[in-house]
């Protein structure tokens, strides 16, 4: 037992430095960002509004954008989801002489007065969304492609982030599209695509902090070739090695929503383990499986922790 929690301790140390690099190397790129240095992306200041966008977004829309933020989470009709630290919104992008794109917009509220103070010369989560985007984008794995991002700040702490993203036509979460097959081999191929995907993510050196089935979406094309793409990426992490830890952790989160779906079998959940092992090639099952465990036990820790802290225990 006091193995297992050094050697969870160690993996806890080991993911705070990657961490810690991936936010070094962010820092870097928002200044040049800042600076004008990045070709891709075009920094604007407005109103008080730090504005990053891309080529393709006009001057005169990225100007206005306060007004168009404030249209679109004032409309409810277009607002799809809000709590007290995020809310997503949609709206149609303007395009000049093309129809107009769908596009979705989240904002993040800086709830915390001191994380606000970090963020002076920080980025925000928004940018951070954007960057990690662009850098899975120009590895060639699909994900919502940014537009914008805006940041409004009061005598230069943060006070929200935006972030503009493309709407992706014709997807499902990948749970609801599995879940409408009623044929075995059916499901077992689509669990394989989601398991070369994922260690595509990790090969890459990509490690989604809160993967789940809902939030990798799927996209049929007319020649029925299914695409997947990864979203709600803010709390990823890059770096140039995923850590079995890690990627044990993205499957443990994966394997604990198909263990609340009476669709999914122990056999699914095993097809899906030995897939990705021969997938990614980096552990064999058992040694996966293992890892597993101690994710599950740091989890079930965890969790006993808030509890006693919030007096439930």
């Amino acid at each position: 037992m006091i193995k297992i929690k050094i050697l969870i301790f160690r993996k806890l140390i080991n993911l705070m430095f990657q961490n810690f690099v991936s936010i070094l190397e962010s820092n870097f790129i928002y200044l040049s960002q800042i600076l004008a240095r990045d070709r891709d992306v075009r920094f604007l200041y407005k109103d008080g509004v730090r504005i990053f966008c891309t080529k393709e977004v006009p001057s005169d829309f990225a100007r206005s954008i306060n007004s168009f933020l404030d249209q679109s989470f004032s409309d409810k009709s277009t607002l799809l989801k809000s709590t007290k630290s995020r809310a997503v919104a949609t709206s149609e992008f303007p395009q000049h002489g093309s129809k107009e794109k769908r596009i979705f917009i989240k904002r993040y509220m800086v709830t915390n007065r001191l994380k606000g103070i970090i963020n002076l010369i920080t980025p925000s989560k928004a940018w951070r969304e954007m960057y990690i985007t662009n850098k899975l984008l120009k590895s060639g794995i699909p994900t919502a492609k940014p537009l914008l991002v805006a940041e409004k700040r009061s005598n230069s702490r943060l006070k929200e982030s935006y972030l503009i993203t493309e709407g992706i036509p014709n997807t499902k979460t990948f749970l609801s599209f599995i879940q409408s097959e009623t044929s075995q081999k059916k499901k077992r191929e689509l669990l394989g695509k989601l398991t070369n995907f994922i260690s595509r993510l990790h090969n890459e050196g990509f490690y989604h902090a809160d993967l789940s089935l809902r939030n990798i979406l799927v996209s049929e094309t007319k020649g029925n070739d299914l695409e997947l793409f990864v979203m709600d990426i803010d709390k990823g992490i890059l770096s140039k090695k995923v850590s079995s830890w890690s990627r044990a952790k993205n499957l443990f989160q994966i394997l604990r929503l198909m263990n609340q779906k009476l669709y999914f079998t122990e056999d699914d959940r095993n097809f899906l383990i030995e897939n990705y092992s021969e997938n990614s090639n980096f552990l064999p099952p058992d040694k996966l499986w293992k890892q597993i465990k101690r994710v599950d036990l740091y989890s079930t820790i965890k969790k006993n922790y808030r509890k006693i802290k919030r007096g439930e225990i």
